[in-house]
């Protein structure tokens, strides 16, 4: 049976690679059949699938450019493929005969593979990646397992263990550096299943026991501490939790990864309860962070990730064992009050009901069908009145069967009742309570009967009422509009002046009598729609939430409008016909008119919202009047200066209801911030989650879009919202959305906005920036944009050097009091005291010079942030504006230079993966702006295990070239460079050397990053090579700054503490450096300070004096002569030997160049036997 599967898979692999690209079909069906068939695995099958996905890892890891798409096509399946094939031979228990002998070595090749695929996750197809994680999380707990059962002391099994655990901490790391979520997505289930396995099982039955856990591990195993994985099972859950993204960590800030995470999480508490009240109370806390920070989530995500969490703590709080942890769960239950929980909640409280009738049905029937009384048996008798024998009170028959029954229903799933610790126990007291409240509801629902006939004559009556005065209003109404003849504008040229006056007070009659009847009909509908009495066929409620019959109301308001037009028009004509405009003050007839009009507006602006709907007809059937007779002044209404048109009334009317909307829907965000935050508040000690954020007011934006027009002047009155926090989201949001649907106001919404761009009210800054930065840079608006952003951080920058000239005079003010301190006391003092209280008063000016100082810079960078963050915004789409930035720097005084700095810290951050943007601007800093351009090559750098992209650096290196400019630039940046690169730009960066700290600080730093190895490469230099690179031609010409740059180097420590200038490095150097063909001076210097200071080898320093006596030192230049009489001299007595072998001349040169050298040689010749000593008979005298 074997055989036809080997063949028959054999047939399947060869049938899917050949293909092009290779059959993802055919192998899925080929790991399936291999599943089926087991041993198949360990005949030919891994090494297929170790092939397979080897020869892909060795390809994308080489140097030709493997990742095309074509090759990730063709690779990608088959190495999946193997890595599931591999997966499901290591991850099941092999056959006894294999265990010990072909098992392990398969197993190994797994890891080492592992290892290999994860040293370059960046240059490796991220499914691969994946399914490597994938498989390493599934053999972990398997080879823990294997060897807990197997008890063997067998070498190749504690091999295995221990080379997965340098995998689990690769992974580790991994999860620590990486950006990507869908990689981490995986780490997190890693994570999960570290946690789980390393952690002990509270008690028995609190979880599965067919689960791994610490509890199965004895305490004296062979190889592995039980105090390690303990050590790693709390690292898993800590780096779990850090994992959930934040407002200053976004780098992973993704709806599908923070959802896997809070599950994995949910799920360790489901496996571990113990770990319940820890990690679930740092979720939560995690999610009212956020949840309450519109700039780390958005709402979607936010509604996601509730909902998500939400029944992830119901189901976790359904589990029985899950009992000791109910109130922390309830607690956060209540905190996320999701819809999931509400459900429960009202399900069982139905259940409980119906429970309880049910019970109350049993007893119930249980006493009818109770036998005859029984001699022997007891049951329960009312209390006896006077006269009669008093009975015991004892139970009923069977009652106590059926209290056990009751009993023995858990009180956890008590309905519309949290699960509680303590059950209750007094059942007795909970039946009788139950019969009263059966017998009070029997007698209530008699009375409630009666009460209800009675109250529905009433409430029929009062509703035929309500529907009859409604219908008389209604026709009242219609008659009006009917009777109301058409009016009719005859020529004013034709008609004498008593005949125009008669026509104008006509005009006005009408207008007042209609607008009489419309103002009462809309209080009659305003009461009848609060009252909600208004019945009968013809009821209609439009969309604005008026309850009218047949639209009478919004016809009245269209004919009063018209009435309205019509006498302007009259009044017009009549005027100009007359020569003379009529009569207009106070006691006019036209004041009249405009006072009964007015009262209309006034119910309509009274509720704004409610009347949204008449308030649009009203401004709507104006504007077309206004387009009827004059067109050319509705095209051009901005030129119009006369407030006696109908133009004029337009905009007055426009505004009045403009300013009422603006104050309803101030006064609703008002209300909606209050309702947030008390609900946000602490309650009981328990952190709240404050609900989903409210959807922002429509009202305003509404009228901004329906508006026929709206004249730009009243747009500026939405900046009363901006002014106000509580206000500010409804003021940026309703901008943000007017400019984009209603084009004509995009003008001066973006002026507004970009104006509160730079508002100290942090909130509203960031809301009018966002909605600024969509329409930049690709809009028309966008050289406008840019300019406002660099005239308000040129402004900043002024106003800071102002403020940074002001303090600088206080301080000095304070500093120079220092000098001129007196004593005030007439009391005498010593000498002694006099000086300490001189001394004290000097500190205690010298600390108000120093909280000075901080409060001032602290206010300099304050004011900065709020100019700066716009231009800052705007960079991430135009990085050119970062050009305004250093043209700012450059003659800015130091104070807010170091502010500047600070501040665009996060912009420059941001561009870590992406450093090709800020390139050519860097490059390109004006004259005096250096230590910006260092600042930002610095955090571009900041991450020392990770290796600078190669455009930055080439970047960076071209510029010093180009402009002959310092190391500065370059220490940050040498990880990312190459050995060439590395060994000449080493001069520049000890360049840099003075003698001080700093210098000193930064050259360390470039020496630690040359020689540290990153996870995806290894160190540019090894200590040795860089030791010798110290000693080049082109280092040892900075002089003294060359011996300073091999102090720092030999000063330097690895971080377990060791030196990285050790012996075999400074053997191995020096060897190297002996046999080039020219010998600097500093070689000596450096052997010497090495063997002075750390007590190294002396017989390597020797070594290398004999070897430049070979060499003929002392035919070398001067310097190199003396500096080997001085190290020849140091290492007295060990080279006395060497003097034999030195020439006589250039013996008497040496002891000539050193007197104490002349007397050690003179001595040593002195004790030579006669026949030695005879050629240093002139040495001796």
């Amino acid at each position: 049976m074997d055989g036809d599967a080997g063949a028959q898979a054999e047939k399947l692999y060869t049938e899917a690679v050949h293909e092009t690209p290779p059959n993802r079909n055919k192998l899925d069906r080929l790991v399936d059949l291999l599943c089926d068939h087991p041993r198949l695995l360990y005949d030919s099958f891994f090494a297929k699938a170790h092939e397979a996905a080897g020869i892909a890892v060795d390809i994308w890891h080489g140097t030709g450019d493997m990742m095309s798409d074509d090759n990730l096509l063709i690779l990608t399946p088959p190495a999946l493929w193997g890595w599931t094939v591999m997966e499901e031979t290591v991850c099941h228990a092999p056959p006894q005969e294999l265990r010990e002998t072909r098992y392990p070595q398969l197993a190994q090749q797994f890891l080492e593979l592992a290892e290999q695929t994860l040293a370059h996750p960046d240059t490796t197809p991220g499914p691969v990646v994946r399914r490597t994680i994938q498989a390493l999380t599934r053999f972990w707990p398997e080879i823990i397992n294997a060897c807990i059962s197997l008890k063997t002391q067998s070498p190749a099994w504690r091999q295995l263990y221990e080379a997965m655990l340098q995998r689990a901490d690769s992974l580790m790391q991994l999860s620590e550096q990486s950006d990507d979520p869908a990689l981490q997505m995986h780490l997190a289930k890693f994570l999960e299943t570290e946690a789980t396995i390393f952690t002990a099982i509270p008690q028995p039955g609190g979880s599965s026991r067919s689960t791994l856990s610490l509890d199965q591990l004895p305490d004296s195993h062979a190889y592995i501490s039980k105090a390690a994985l303990a050590t790693r099972g709390e690292r898993a859950r800590q780096q779990l939790l850090r994992l959930l993204p934040s407002s200053d960590h976004m780098r992973l800030c993704n709806t599908s990864f923070i959802t896997a995470t809070i599950n994995s999480i949910v799920y360790l508490m489901n496996l571990r309860p113990q770990f319940c009240d820890q990690l679930l109370e740092r979720l939560i806390n995690w999610y009212v962070v956020t949840n309450s920070s519109e700039q780390t989530m958005t709402h979607l995500q936010s509604v996601v990730i509730g909902k998500t969490l939400s029944i992830a703590l119901l189901q976790l709080y359904t589990r029985r064992y899950m009992g000791a942890y109910s109130e922390v769960l309830e607690r956060a239950l209540d905190a996320l009050n999701g819809p999931e929980w509400v459900r429960w909640q009202e399900q069982q409280a139905r259940e409980r009901e119906r429970r309880q009738r049910q019970q109350a049905r049993q007893r119930s029937q249980a006493r009818r069908q109770a036998p005859d009384e029984d001699p022997h048996s007891t049951r329960w008798v009312p209390a006896p009145e006077d006269g009669q024998d008093e009975l015991a009170y004892q139970p009923a028959p069977g009652a106590d069967a059926e209290l056990g029954a009751i009993a023995t229903l858990p009180s956890s799933e008590a309905a519309g009742q949290k699960r509680t610790a303590h059950a209750d126990d007094d059942d007795d007291e909970e039946k009788q309570m139950m019969l009263l409240e059966e017998s009070a509801k029997r007698v209530k629902l008699g009375e409630e009967e009666k009460m209800k006939k009675k109250s529905a004559a009433s409430e029929e009556e009062r509703r035929q009422t309500a529907v009859d005065t409604d219908q008389e209003m209604e026709a009242e109404m219609q008659v009006a509009l009917q009777s109301e003849l058409p009016f009719e504008l005859p020529s004013m040229d034709e008609m004498t002046t008593d005949a125009r006056q008669e026509h104008v007070v006509e005009a006005i009659r009408r207008v007042v009598s209609g607008s009489e009847r419309v103002r009462k009909f809309i209080e009659h509908k305003r009461v009848l729609h609060s009252v909600d009495t208004v019945s009968g066929p013809r009821l209609q409620t439009l969309a604005n939430g008026l309850s009218t019959n047949s639209k009478v109301l919004e016809d009245s308001m269209v004919m009063l409008v018209r009435l309205v037009t019509n006498c302007y028009i009259v009044f017009f004509e009549a005027s100009r016909t007359g020569g003379s405009p009529a009569h207009m003050g106070a006691s006019s007839q036209w004041n009249k008119m405009h006072e009964c009009v007015e009262g209309v507006l006034q119910s309509i602006i009274d509720a704004p919202r409610t009347q949204y709907g008449l308030a649009m007809i009203m401004l709507y059937e104006l504007w077309m009047s206004i387009v009827v007779t004059d067109p050319e002044l509705a095209r051009t209404p901005e030129k119009s200066d006369s407030e006696y048109t109908v133009l004029a009334l337009y905009l007055r009317w426009c505004e009045r209801i403009f300013d009422a909307i603006v104050a309803c829907s101030m006064e609703a965000a008002s209300q909606q911030v209050e309702k947030a935050a008390s609900a946000a508040e602490t309650a009981d000690g328990a952190a709240v989650v404050p609900q989903q954020q409210p959807e922002h007011d429509e009202l305003l934006l509404e009228f901004i879009k329906d508006v026929p027009y709206l004249p730009l002047a009243l747009l500026s009155k939405v900046e009363a919202c901006l002014k106000s926090p509580s206000t500010a989201a409804l003021g940026f949001v309703t901008l943000e959305r007017a400019i984009e649907q209603r084009p004509p106001i995009f003008s001066a919404g973006l002026d507004i906005l970009l104006t509160y761009s730079a508002h100290p009210d942090r909130a509203t800054r960031v809301g009018c920036i966002r909605a600024v930065k969509k329409h930049y840079p690709n809009g028309a608006s966008a050289q406008r944009i840019s300019k406002m952003a660099s005239s308000s951080f040129k402004m900043g920058v002024e106003r800071a050097t102002k403020q940074s000239a002001e303090m600088e005079q206080k301080v000095a003010a304070i500093l120079n009091q220092v000098d001129d301190v007196s004593m005030t006391d007439d009391v005498p003092m010593t000498d002694e005291a006099v000086e300490m209280r001189k001394t004290e008063a000097v500190e205690k000016k010298k600390a108000d010079a120093f909280a000075l100082r901080k409060q001032g810079e602290q206010a300099i960078e304050a004011g900065l942030v709020v100019h700066m963050e716009l231009l800052l915004a705007l960079s991430t789409k135009n990085m050119d504006l970062l050009s305004v930035v250093f043209d700012a720097y450059k003659d800015a005084p130091l104070t807010v230079q170091i502010s500047i700095r600070r501040i665009i810290t996060p912009l420059v951050k941001s561009m870590v993966n992406a450093p090709a943007k800020i390139i050519p601007v860097l490059t390109q800093f004006p004259v005096g702006a250096e230590t910006l351009a260092q600042r930002m090559i610095f955090l571009l750098c900041s991450d020392a295990t990770r290796v600078p992209a190669r455009e930055l650096v080439q970047g960076v290196l071209g510029m010093c070239d180009e402009r002959n400019l310092d190391g500065n630039f370059m220490v940050f940046l040498v990880n990312g460079m190459d050995r060439e690169e590395a060994l000449k730009r080493l001069p520049s960066i000890v360049g840099i050397l003075d003698g001080s700290d700093g210098p000193r600080m930064l050259v360390r730093e470039s020496f630690a990053r040359l020689t540290t190895s990153s996870l995806n490469r290894p160190s540019v230099l090894s200590p040795t090579q860089l030791l010798m690179g110290l000693h080049d031609e082109a280092v040892v010409a900075t002089g003294q700054k060359a011996v300073e740059a091999v102090g720092v180097y030999e000063a330097m420590a690895k971080p377990d503490g060791t030196r990285v200038f050790s012996t075999p490095v400074f053997d191995t150097a020096l060897k190297l450096l002996a046999e080039q063909e020219h010998v600097s001076p500093l070689m000596l210097q450096t052997a010497d300070a090495y063997y002075r200071r750390r007590g190294g080898p002396a017989g390597t320093v020797i070594k290398l004096l004999q070897k430049l006596i070979e060499r003929k030192v002392w035919e070398m230049d001067d310097g190199m002569v003396e500096v080997f009489v001085q190290s020849f001299r140091t290492m007295l007595p060990g080279t006395l030997a060497l003097v034999k072998t030195v020439p006589h001349d250039a013996l008497r040169r040496m002891v000539e160049m050193d007197a104490q050298l002349a007397t050690a040689v003179r001595g040593y010749v002195s004790k030579m036997p006669d026949s030695a000593r005879k050629p240093y008979r002139w040495l001796l005298h």
